[in-house]
């Protein structure tokens, strides 16, 4: 956007931008970079989920064992 300053002569000085509007490869950039770290946090939660799967299945192997044993 430009606008031009009231001078104090009264008179309309030069054009001035005023704020900015990111280019598109700004955007695509910027939108990179938000997918990317998306796609770490999903990594990072898939890991978590596999980890506790893990957990639960040993977990369940014990248990069988204790009962095996116990019998």
């Amino acid at each position: 956007m430009w606008r031009r300053r009231r001078l104090p002569n009264g008179e309309l000085g030069p054009l001035e931008k005023v704020g900015s509007i990111p280019t598109t490869e700004e955007q695509v950039a910027e939108l990179g970079m938000q997918l990317t770290l998306e796609k770490l946090s999903n990594i990072q939660k898939d890991a978590i989920i596999n980890g506790l799967g893990a957990q639960v299945a040993q977990m369940k192997l014990e248990i069988m064992a204790m009962k095996g044993g116990a019998s």
